[in-house]
């Protein structure tokens, strides 16, 4: 399969979303013609290069992404908003066109029905919400639970794609094709982040305390 390919410095997992400013010529071009052919392009982390001019080296892994909205502005520039369907590896690159190109193959999640699987995704759905419930109770801030995906697969991508990551351990969670080792792996990131939590807001409610105490 050949598919157009966006090197970036971020990562798009499936069913996510991906907002994207357009306004080099070339991809310009190049999302133009997946519009007018309603075709999918592929979003790929730079592995060495800059995201801007000259040619980027990409990581093996990517995922194809669908272009859901588009605004045109001024001299051909473009915001779009891409949705996240399928991962895929590359097998060869071709820069014969202005932008990069590469002939892919698209992969599959394996382990959808291990028996570990039923455990692991009501366990992550809880510890998001409780990881969720502190982020903004630290914050002052009041903000509607999101609807959880109840497929473990579409959900370790979701919330994989929902947290404030680095770009690489979003990667290590693209290339993971394990739903039950994608479960794992984020229970321990939300784990760590709830404990972390925990103790920032024990810290504040004990200085909240102290002062009426005192008062």
């Amino acid at each position: 399969m050949r598919l157009p390919l966006f090197p970036l410095n971020t990562v798009l997992l499936p069913h996510t979303t991906l907002p994207l400013h357009i306004f080099e010529d070339r991809y310009k071009t190049m999302i133009g013609r997946c519009i007018e052919e309603q075709a999918p392009f592929g979003v790929v982390l730079i592995r060495s290069g800059e995201e801007v001019g000259g040619d980027a080296e990409p990581h093996e892994i990517g995922c194809t992404a669908r272009i859901v909205q588009v605004q045109r502005l001024s001299d051909g520039q473009m915001n779009i908003v891409t949705f996240g369907e399928q991962r895929f590896r590359v097998n060869s690159l071709d820069r014969s066109e202005a932008y990069l190109q590469g002939d892919v193959e698209l992969l599959e999640s394996t382990g959808v029905g291990a028996p570990e699987v039923g455990p692991l995704a009501p366990r992550l759905a809880a510890l998001f919400t409780e990881h969720f419930k502190l982020s903004l109770a630290l914050t002052g801030q009041w903000m509607r639970l999101p609807d959880l995906p109840l497929d473990p697969d579409v959900l370790a991508d979701f919330l994989g794609g929902s947290l404030e990551l680095p770009s690489s351990q979003k990667q290590s969670l693209l290339e993971e094709l394990s739903v039950p080792e994608r479960l794992s792996h984020l229970a321990v990131i939300l784990a760590e982040r709830i404990r972390v939590l925990t103790e920032r807001w024990d810290e504040k409610r004990q200085k909240q305390f102290g002062r009426g105490v005192m008062n």
